[in-house]
């Protein structure tokens, strides 16, 4: 079982190693997955260091203590987490894992039965630590909370949706009626960039070619370094992924095209302001954070979020992509191109 001792323990090797003691970076990686302050509250809190966990010398003993796996997460941390959760901040501190180490921290989490890629192991490890936190506020006398309540991209409780229709699980979708909808077979990347003159494929080149200070072209790709060529192929998988579950959709149900549509429409909505945000330095910085945003934003306005485990983070960064082809984001690194 993955406890919050084991996990911080796992944690501590690839996000927030340069705090040298066990408190401070349990201080630092809580922190992580709370808004900052806002409210003139929240913000008198923070001023008396009263805001975020173990800021303070008399919790740095319990944090060493729930480190080292001798007590359980303070009930007042507990509270404190769940009330002001946001991944956010995490998210961003987990995507500058370089590619080796990721693979080094799937490979840990392997160990505990977490499955997970390179691609989506910081998500992956953000449930995880929001888990634990509701988990164990559950067992406190009185708690009344839903394991599975959501919540916005600055962590506030939305309004539960629907019970789910159905579920998607081995390439099927499972109707409550027992009927079972077979899905197309996922469409995989070729080995060579065969989709080269789709906009999204040009628009990453100009990213990279920014980032390098020379031309990279669709042809030239092979050559970029392999941190960029890593980032590439998951850009691929995540665009080859949305667009199997839109050809899926438009195959399988009546209204597919129109609620992938929805999905498409809803997700621009979500990211618009940080795409149009001009203090991005470079594109690939605005790229990221849109890639970063999209995992983080509520999508309500297609019926296809109601079908469970269908539209993944993967997902959601690829209809980013799709958005490239369909030329509502025309450039990530010229936005008035």
């Amino acid at each position: 079982m993955l406890t919050i001792s084991l996990f911080l323990q796992i944690m501590r090797k690839y996000v927030g190693a340069e705090n040298k003691s066990i408190p401070s970076f349990c201080a630092y990686f809580f922190a992580l997955f709370m808004k900052e302050p806002i409210s003139s509250r929240e913000v008198g809190l923070d001023d008396d260091d009263k805001y975020y966990p173990f800021g303070k010398e008399s919790e740095k003993s319990a944090a060493y203590k729930m480190y080292k796996g001798k007590r359980d997460i303070p009930e007042s941390v507990l509270r404190a987490v769940h009330a002001n959760l946001d991944k956010s901040r995490f998210l961003e501190a987990a995507a500058d894992i370089p590619f080796d180490a990721r693979k080094n921290l799937c490979t840990d989490l392997s160990q505990y039965g977490v499955d997970c890629t390179t691609d989506n192991v910081d998500e992956t490890c953000a449930e995880i630590f929001c888990s634990i936190i509701k988990a164990e506020l559950q067992k406190l006398p009185g708690a009344q909370i839903d394991l599975f309540e959501g919540r916005n991209e600055v962590g506030e409780v939305v309004p539960a949706v629907p019970i789910h229709p159905s579920r998607f699980a081995n390439g099927s979708v499972y109707l409550l009626s027992g009927e079972i909808i077979k899905l197309h077979p996922a469409l995989m990347p070729h080995e060579d960039i065969n989709d080269a003159t789709l906009p999204y494929i040009n628009a990453l080149c100009e990213v990279y070619s920014e980032r390098l200070e020379r031309e990279v072209t669709p042809d030239t790709a092979g050559e970029l370094p392999e941190n960029l060529q890593q980032h590439l192929k998951r850009q691929r998988e995540a665009y080859f992924d949305a667009k199997s579950i839109q050809h899926s959709v438009r195959d399988a149900f009546v209204d597919g095209e129109h609620q992938f549509d929805a999905l498409k429409d809803d997700a621009y909505d979500g990211i618009e302001m940080v795409y149009f945000d001009e203090n991005h330095e470079t594109g690939y910085v605005r790229l990221q954070e849109v890639l970063k945003k999209i995992t983080s934003t509520e999508l309500a306005k297609s019926n296809l979020v109601n079908i469970k485990g269908f539209i993944s983070n993967r997902t959601r960064k690829g209809v980013c992509h799709i958005l490239v082809d369909d030329e509502r984001i025309k450039s990530w690194v010229n936005i008035d191109a």
